[in-house]
């Protein structure tokens, strides 16, 4: 059975490799909680000065897996022909947001080192992150904007890039590339593929120098503005909105294609209304 990740550690940073390259390292519900006992316990240790979060094969992360044994809430929407349950709905995300909140929480520094797609849910991983180093050939957007909903953190796009550009990117669902993520703030470095590693590893090294405690301070100072602006309540209200979202008939009938034609003829039906 493979790993839903993969850990390496030495010279203070811990290195987590998202390992599901054959579903484009979806968000699985497996992999989110390896992901969240790995940051669990490299808090407490004071060996760890840096995490950088990475991914094998050629997407960083496609979103939330979209099939049924591995949807991150307790309702498939396509075994509910009539709608799924809105209060169930709501408090399942909530639990969700919950979790990107504590990784918010995560008292020390994650860098993201991003190559290829980095789509929907992979959004909100890179927003409760702290420093973001990508590939040139890298993509950002939310394509099932249009028909799915928002995850819950808004991936905090009204924060790092600004309330029109975040606006565009969900009003049309489409992607950018790493140059233009990069001259908005959502990443700090788009760097040649060849040379994503090495400068994501130096970069950590660097950070890995500051006393760890130091670290912690740091970046606590940091977060608080954004703490202090009433973070938590905007992404909360978000993710009760994100379940209204799910009560929409275009969201029904995503699903409804789904159950009766497969995943693959859904996602072909929403390329040809929307692209």
């Amino acid at each position: 059975m493979q790993n839903n990740i993969l850990t390496e550690y030495s010279d203070k940073i811990l290195t987590i490799t998202l390992n599901r390259p054959q579903k484009l390292n979806a968000l699985s519900p497996n992999l989110l909680a390896e992901l969240k006992a790995e940051l669990d316990n490299a808090s407490l240790n004071d060996e760890v000065s840096v995490v950088i979060i990475k991914s094998s094969g050629r997407a960083f992360c496609v979103g939330y897996d979209l099939n049924e044994e591995n949807w991150v809430t307790s309702q498939y929407p396509a075994n509910y022909p009539d709608g799924i349950d809105l209060e169930l709905d709501k408090k399942d995300i909530m639990a969700l947001l919950d979790y990107w909140i504590e990784i918010w929480k995560f008292p020390k520094p994650i860098i993201c080192q991003v190559q290829g797609a980095c789509l929907s849910g992979a959004g909100e991983l890179l927003a409760v992150s702290d420093i973001v180093i990508a590939s040139k050939t890298a993509t950002f957007g939310h394509p099932a904007g249009r028909d799915l909903g928002i995850p819950p953190t808004v991936f905090l796009w009204p924060l790092t890039i600004g309330m029109r550009k975040t606006k565009e990117m969900l009003y049309t669902a489409k992607s950018i590339d790493a140059n233009e993520a990069k001259n908005l703030g959502l990443i700090n470095q788009a760097v040649s593929p060849e040379n994503l590693e090495s400068t994501t590893r130096n970069l950590a090294l660097d950070i890995a120098k500051t006393p760890v405690n130091h670290l912690v301070i740091l970046k606590k100072a940091t977060n608080n503005f954004y703490d202090n602006m009433n973070l938590e309540k905007s992404v909360r209200q978000a993710s009760d909105l994100d379940a209204e979202f799910h009560q929409s008939p275009t969201f029904l009938s995503f699903f409804k294609l789904v159950r009766n034609k497969g995943m693959k003829a859904a996602l072909k039906e929403r390329a040809r209304l929307f692209s």
